[in-house]
Formats: C-alpha cells, sequence, structure tokens
C-alpha cells in the first residue's frame, strides 16, 4: 500500500521548483546628507536677503500699532463719557522729563460726584500709556483748527457726545505718519497716511 501512495503522490519536476529573483535594493525615502545642505544653504541666502526689507517695515508697523491702540482708547473714552454722563477725555504728553522724554497719554476720569466741577489739576489721572520707541506725537488740531506740537494737551468728551473732536498725527523716526481724525459728533475715525489732516468746517 505504501508503495501505491508513493507512485500516486505526484512528482516534483522541474516545474515546481522556486524561481531565482534578482535582489534590487529600494532606495529609502527622504533626503540624503548633501541634498539637506544644499536645501539649508538656498534658505540661508533667502533669510540674509528678507531680513534688511523686513527691519525696514518694522518702524511702519509700530506707527500703525499705536495708531490703532490710541484709536481704541478714543473710542472708549468718548463712549464712557456718554454712558456714565459725564466728562472725561484724553490727556497728551508729547515729552515728560521723568520718562527721559517718552511720549504718552492717559484717560482723564471724570470729576467725582461730590464735586463735579473739580479741575482737571485736582483729579488722579489713570495710568500712562507709553508710545513705542521711534514713535511721537506730531501734532494735535484741536477745535477751530488751532493746532498744538508740544507740552500737554487734554481733549475733553461731552456726556452727549458733542465736544471732543480733534487731530492726533504720530510720526516715526522715518518721517512716517499716521493722522487719526475723530469726529465726536459722529464716532467716526478715520486713519489718514499724511500729517497735513484737519475739518473743513471744524466748530467744537
Amino acid at each position: 500500500m505504501g508503495e501505491a501512495l508513493r507512485r500516486s503522490s505526484p512528482s516534483r519536476g522541474p516545474a515546481c521548483e522556486p524561481r531565482s529573483r534578482t535582489y534590487r535594493p529600494r532606495r529609502s525615502a527622504g533626503f540624503t546628507f548633501i541634498e539637506l545642505v544644499l536645501v539649508l544653504g538656498i534658505l540661508a541666502i533667502i533669510i540674509s536677503f528678507a531680513i534688511p526689507s523686513l527691519d525696514g517695515l518694522t518702524p511702519k508697523y509700530r506707527l500703525r500699532t499705536a495708531a490703532r491702540r490710541l484709536a481704541s482708547q478714543l473710542e472708549n473714552a468718548r463712549v464712557t463719557a456718554i454712558s456714565r454722563e459725564r466728562w472725561m477725555g484724553l490727556r497728551y504728553v508729547f515729552d515728560d522729563v521723568s520718562l527721559d522724554g517718552r511720549p504718552f497719554y492717559q484717560v482723564i476720569p471724570p470729576a467725582p460726584l461730590d464735586d463735579p466741577h473739580q479741575p482737571l489739576a485736582e483729579r488722579r489721572m489713570l495710568s500712562k500709556t507709553l508710545l513705542p520707541v521711534g514713535i511721537r506725537f506730531y501734532q494735535i488740531v484741536l477745535a477751530g483748527n488751532r493746532d498744538a506740537d508740544g507740552g500737554v494737551v487734554d481733549v475733553l468728551f461731552s456726556p452727549n457726545g458733542t465736544s471732543g473732536s480733534h487731530v492726533v498725527t504720530l510720526a516715526s523716526e522715518a518721517d512716517k505718519f499716521v493722522s487719526l481724525k475723530f469726529n465726536c459728533i459722529t464716532g467716526i475715525l478715520e486713519y489718514l497716511e499724511t500729517a497735513e489732516a484737519g475739518f473743513e468746517h471744524f466748530e467744537d
């Protein structure tokens, strides 16, 4: 019986032998060291050209940032004066000896309820907001198109929203300008990249 089983089993011929395959190593994905060095070299060249241009833009963005921050304070002071039905405003200081000549502005709080006519000199001003380094007040245009280019300037907003219109012009070291033209009646605040900003009929 065992002999019959051996006869019935298929013979292992050449067709059943495993085929030989040629081994081809695959290249691993990624960068070689030389490619990586070349990419880093190209990036270094691009950055070396980009850095000077970014330095030139920095004062411009500092100026715009200072203008946006001041605009927020202006709008907030006007809205607060109207909502609280009390006079308040902003004080602009072109240069302060105690701060090495740094310009700043601060909110003028309303007079206390028990002394509604308290002079500004007796009020305790809120914290100072310094302008960024290299940014200064160029001029402030008040009612009647009167301009001030130094010292201390106080602008008050009335509870009924009819007083306090003015123009604040900021300047950078590169003599770039941004003027904030604030109309207290409409509440509209315009950004103008010029030092020559004012109102055609400016009565406050």
